[in-house]
């Protein structure tokens, strides 16, 4: 007995260290660009401190001379920002500027994924996002999806210009991890086998104690009833962590962060008043 369990430990150690699948899924290919949709962007690449080059997008409203703020979206952990910039580009035709980063390893970025680099370079892109939106006269806005939600939080605590941020966007996040893993692997294999494979994920980035330090940035914490990705218990854990001002949109029947439907949904609709209520 002692031996199995023993391989069991061995052999999830050796999937941890060997990949971080249940974090990072990257794709290197390009899916859609804003302009085969019909929009405007430029491409830039920032470098980062230890001289790892990511790649940002900024996508305008070519119709729109001063955009009514800039949304940061943090996105989620498969493919790339070529395939997750069309969750939120609807955002564009109605004024917006929408910004979009690859972490290391996806799209065009260099590098590899990496819990802790992802934070510092979150905040070199924080940093241009800012001046984006200064350089206009506007309002920055962050909007985090999945593993995007978990990244921009963290980041976003540790961010010097946090201050500067009128209003946070999580959507089908976590504050955990550990918590996360377990959760997976307890839905696709069996518990035990679950509650032993959480203990190989650490929490040393996850957001769950910087959240109470976002305060005051008003939060935004939307999470479908039937999230089966990430479950919506997490949503209401971030929630509940979170202080004021903050608010819970619970999207019954709703899937992992499928509530926008390209911008066509009544929430889509109430989005865009609470985002106006925040601008002016």
């Amino acid at each position: 007995m002692k031996k199995h369990y023993c391989l069991i430990i061995i052999c999830f150690s050796f999937l941890f260290l060997q990949c971080s699948s249940l974090y990072y899924h990257p794709t290197k290919q390009t899916y859609f660009t804003p302009k085969q949709m019909g929009f405007s962007y430029t491409s830039e690449m920032i470098q980062t401190k230890d001289n790892v080059k990511i790649n940002v997008w900024k996508i305008k409203n070519q119709k729109v001379e001063t955009p009514k703020a800039v949304i940061l979206q943090f996105h989620g952990n498969g493919q790339n920002m070529s395939s997750h910039f069309l969750s939120l580009v609807w955002l564009v035709n109605h004024g917006y500027e929408l910004i979009v980063f690859d972490y290391r390893g996806y799209g065009e970025s260099e590098g590899e994924p990496d819990p802790d680099d992802n934070i510092e370079d979150s905040k070199l892109v924080l940093d241009l996002a800012l001046k984006e939106a200064n350089d206009q006269g506007v309002k920055l806005i962050v909007y985090g999806q999945s593993l995007g939600g978990a990244i921009a939080m963290r980041s976003l605590a540790e961010w010097e210009g946090k201050q500067n941020v009128v209003l946070l966007c999580i959507d089908g996040s976590f504050a955990s991890y550990r918590k996360v893993a377990k959760q997976t692997m307890n839905h696709v294999i069996f518990p035990p086998i679950g509650n032993l494979f959480a203990w190989l994920f650490h929490d040393a980035t996850s957001p769950k104690d910087s959240i109470p330090s976002l305060a005051p940035i008003p939060m935004l914490v939307i999470h479908g009833t039937d999230d089966t990705v990430v479950f919506f218990e997490n949503g209401k854990e971030i929630f509940g962590l979170a202080g004021e001002p903050k608010v819970f949109w619970e999207i019954r029947g709703g899937g992992h962060v499928d509530w926008m439907g390209l911008g066509q949904s009544k929430f889509a609709k109430d989005f865009l008043l609470l985002l106006n209520r925040h601008l002016y």
